[in-house]
């Protein structure tokens, strides 16, 4: 769900990693995560989005599209029924939740949901859904039988987390039955369902220790991922495997349109080792259903070029990468939370073959999922961002373009450096370079971008 203006300046600042309210966590560890989630490939789909039929048989049905296009993790936004009490639109939003247990019937049935998870496992895929745990609707099942769970103003009316949020009602995490019957729920599904754990929404307004303590919970059914709406270094200590990366996405923007230097992303790293948990698993995105809806989709918002440039920072940045369903089309379709809005799944043929290529090169090369970072030189300081990552023997260099023109740098590689080649494993169109002992003499075009392997 998609924060408030207001809420936003609240817990998010635009230049930082980290909330203001957050203390340092830089010199304590994160949990570590299964490797299926380190070099994972997060696919997000909107079930009423995503086909024609808008149901979890069309999901089924793409599913060999999406092993072919290399993502490995399927998240499915919110699958339950949604609230008909002042609904927001025709359809209304997903992350208004009548009923926790049930699914929703435009989508199918309960063992149309069992049966797409069991097709996806078949393919290789691991699957989470959306949990939306700070709030249901107001008529749902919950505020029937348990109005004592919710919050209540002065006067003993139940209220909206959020006022712009007048289609949900907010929950009252202070309640141990409450919590009880959260933690039950949640493990139902992967228990009964056998999905792989969650995304979920909003976590930074639901208590911390309830997601410590279901995360517990979750484990000793099985392995589980939670990939949390929220970018509290707490979240990595024991909870959540992922933090959403909007610290990223904040960036591109000023980056392209030459408001912010390359150099930006120095600092980014910089904030993110300061206060985040070491090992902490960043989830990258140059969209998602919230930036597509309301702010506008990638290649909008970015143009052709840029998306793509944003699609390979995403990707071989530190981090774990997200596409949204339709940013491997180039679709320009902002995708409605309310109505029913269709990708538009012939809008830039090109953009399949990028993303197929690019999610391939991720995932034959080791440093672009776990390497360690180490800045290269530059002549081209302001809009030329390169790096090496490096895993093991194994490492690559990485170039950014961030200037709406073509441009040219020498790279200065480390000195330790001898005898090497570079191979690209991917470069925009008429993207060159020429090697002279440890310096690289490189051309990009505008927006490009350049990922060669040392050999």
């Amino acid at each position: 769900m998609k924060l408030s203006t207001l809420l936003c300046a609240l817990l998010l600042t635009a230049n930082s990693a980290v909330s203001q309210n957050q203390q340092t966590l830089g010199g304590m560890n994160a949990r570590r995560s299964a490797p299926w989630v380190t070099n994972g490939i997060i696919y997000e789909i909107f079930p009423r989005a995503f086909s024609a039929e808008g149901t979890f048989a069309g999901i089924e049905a793409k599913l060999p599209e999406l092993k072919k296009l290399g993502v490995t993790i399927l998240w499915i936004m919110p699958i339950h029924p949604v609230g008909i009490e002042h609904r927001k639109g025709t359809f209304g939003s997903s992350y208004s939740v009548m009923d926790y247990y049930g699914v929703n019937p435009e989508y199918g049935t309960l063992a149309d949901f069992k049966r797409l998870v069991g097709k996806a496992h078949e393919l290789g895929f691991k699957l989470i859904i959306d949990m939306v745990a700070n709030h249901t609707s107001w008529d749902s099942r919950m505020i029937r039988t348990h109005p004592d769970w919710f919050t209540k103003d002065s006067t003993g009316r139940i209220v909206s987390p959020v006022p712009d949020w007048s289609d949900v009602a907010d929950l009252d995490y202070s309640k141990p039955a409450l919590r009880g019957y959260m933690t039950h729920m949640l493990e139902y599904w992967v228990r009964d369902a056998g999905i792989d754990g969650y995304r979920c929404d909003v976590a930074e307004m639901v208590p911390t220790d309830f997601w410590s303590d279901a995360r517990t919970a979750l484990d000793k059914i099985k392995p589980v991922v939670l990939l949390s709406e929220g970018q509290y270094p707490e979240h990595h200590l024991n909870a959540f495997d992922l933090t959403y990366g909007w610290n990223l996405y904040q960036l591109f923007a000023p980056l392209m349109k030459g408001d912010r230097t390359a150099g930006a992303l120095d600092t980014l790293l910089m904030n993110e080792a300061k206060y985040f948990p070491k090992h902490s698993l960043r989830m990258r995105f140059s969209s998602n259903h919230d930036e597509n809806a309301w702010d506008n989709p990638d290649v909008v918002k970015f143009g052709p070029e840029g998306a793509k440039l944003a699609a390979v920072v995403v990707n071989t940045f530190p981090g774990v990468p997200l596409l949204y369903n339709g940013q491997e089309t180039g679709s320009a379709v902002k995708l409605g939370l309310f109505e029913k809005v269709t990708v538009d799944w012939t809008a830039r043929p090109d953009f399949r073959g990028f993303y197929t290529d690019l999610f391939a090169v991720r995932k034959a090369s080791p440093p672009l999922k776990t390497g360690v970072l180490t800045r290269v030189a530059s002549t081209e300081v302001a809009h030329v961002y390169a790096f090496m990552r490096t895993q093991g023997k194994e490492s690559v260099v990485v170039v950014y373009n961030f200037a709406p023109a073509a441009v040219s740098a020498v790279l200065t590689l480390p000195a330790a450096l001898s005898g090497y080649r570079l191979t690209p494993l991917l470069t925009a169109p008429n993207a060159a370079f020429t090697v002279n002992v440890n310096r690289v003499t490189l051309s990009l075009p505008a927006f490009g971008y350049a990922v060669y392997k040392i050999e």
